[in-house]
């Protein structure tokens, strides 16, 4: 059999040009070409052969071409579709830009970020979802970035194989998981998925961007690191770490929305894409109170709880020694002095920020002042030094690297102690180099976060 771009050009003639091939497609083989006539970049998307095997290339057909009717600005449209010696095709726009897999192997997303490429895929899901056309396979890859707008793609492969494979297209004794292909990915797979339920629906889609929009802002997915088995065994039974847990910036109403998509049960997540966009656009997503990790509320708790006891016990003693003073006969007290309860003076230690490279030097002393500034401004006392060894059980470190690429800057920072049982904070921060200002409090701001987060888990 001669190989497929062979195959495309001998196809297509001179309609299109193919110019290369993209890796990582998935259920599909990519190919970038020019559209001759109209002088345009296309993507042409081959289905795999092996997984074309099992698909009615008739019925293929008829789910792409429901898809083709999809028109929306946040969905990258289907242009046509064909076949090439049995292999079913479909041709979209090439986008030019980035996926948003590329964009969180920078780093994690500020919130600003997050929200607003959530919206736009929310807003293309809700139109989708509303023709009866369900994603089933959304993840990063499948999110593009161009400008300021995000566009969701491959609204048909997953959709048009589901539907051959459901209407016996798959011969007897052959699954689709069986010829090596999955019908979506296993790190973004909803648990209704995963147990291969035929009955999942919409809600599917609202749990994989769950997954989607904690990865934008940690860095990772919730089950991280797993093999496909383990990962699809997590989806079906274990909870995600709270997003509280893992970036402590994030407002309430942003963090019960993302935990909200990512309940086992659908019944449990929310009803429609709509109602997740009217979330999305209020105030309280972007700017409202920031949720406190589970182990601060603990901490808190545990700190009343001891609070209340020693107040009891004081007074209990002091009724005590009431009694005793009027109890005939009775020795007087001995002279006692009314002392303060100690507490734990934790001091922070500000590393200087380590610049790599000389051109990061001296935003990176810009940097460390900023730092630096705000804590005092909080009232937190700094110590100096910068010997990590000589940091003791009552001394937070902040420790800050700075890179920078021509007109483009990459902030590292982590917030550690001594104490083991206190996790270690670490962020990221991206930014242009002529946005320094705003990036140097937006950093501040969270270390900030962070230091008080750390002294209230010492102390």
């Amino acid at each position: 059999m001669a190989d497929l771009e062979q195959r495309l050009l001998e196809h297509f003639g001179t309609s299109h040009s193919i110019q290369f091939e993209l890796r990582g497609g998935g259920m599909s083989r990519v190919f970038v070409a020019e559209d001759v006539a109209l002088k345009r970049k296309v993507v042409i998307k081959v289905l795999n052969p092996a997984l074309a095997a099992t698909v009615s290339v008739q019925r293929f057909q008829r789910e792409i071409s429901m898809v083709a009717k999809l028109n929306h600005p946040n969905i990258v449209p289907v242009l046509t579709a064909g076949e090439v010696d049995s292999l079913p095709y479909f041709i979209m726009p090439y986008i030019e830009g980035e996926s948003l897999r590329g964009r969180i192997g920078r780093g994690p997303l500020s919130l600003r970020e997050t929200v607003a490429i959530l919206k736009d895929v929310m807003r293309a899901l809700a139109y989708a979802h509303s023709a009866g056309i369900v994603h089933r396979d959304i993840k990063p890859d499948n999110i593009l970035l161009a400008g300021n707008a995000a566009l969701v793609t491959d609204f048909g492969v997953a959709k048009a194989v589901s539907a051959a494979r459901e209407r016996g297209a798959v011969q007897p004794g052959q699954t689709i998981t069986g010829v090596g292909i999955s019908l979506g990915t296993p790190q973004y797979m909803a648990p209704e998925q995963a147990a291969a339920d035929p009955n999942a629906d919409a809600r599917a889609d609202f749990y994989a961007l769950g997954i989607v929009a904690y990865e934008m802002l940690v860095g990772s997915p919730p089950f991280h690191g797993r093999t496909p088995q383990a990962l699809l065994a997590a989806q079906l039974t274990e909870l995600p770490p709270p997003l509280a847990s893992r970036r402590y910036d994030v407002p309430i109403a942003l963090s019960n929305l993302i935990m909200k998509c990512l309940e086992k049960d659908p019944a449990d997540r929310p009803r429609s894409a709509s109602e997740l966009v009217h979330v999305l656009e209020s105030p309280e997503a972007l700017s409202g109170p920031v949720a406190a990790t589970p182990e601060a509320v603990a901490k808190k708790r545990w700190r009343l709880l001891t609070t209340a006891f020693s107040v009891l016990l004081a007074t209990t003693l002091l009724g005590a020694l009431v009694v005793w003073s009027l109890w005939p006969g009775a020795p007087p007290p001995a002279a006692t002095v009314a002392t303060a309860p100690a507490t734990t003076a934790i001091t922070v230690r500000v590393n200087p920020v380590v610049p790599i490279g000389p051109e990061s030097t001296g935003p990176a002393a810009a940097m460390s002042a900023a730092i630096e500034s705000s804590l005092l401004r909080a009232g937190l006392t700094l110590a100096g030094g910068t010997s990590r060894a000589a940091v003791d059980s009552n001394t937070i470190l902040v420790e800050t690297t700075l890179q920078r690429a021509g007109d483009r800057a990459r902030a590292l920072v982590r917030v550690l102690t001594s104490d083991p049982a206190v996790p270690v904070w670490a962020d990221q921060l991206d930014f242009r180099v002529v946005e320094s200002f705003a990036a140097q409090d937006t950093l501040a701001a969270r270390v900030l976060r962070a230091v008080n987060d750390a002294r209230a888990r010492l102390q």
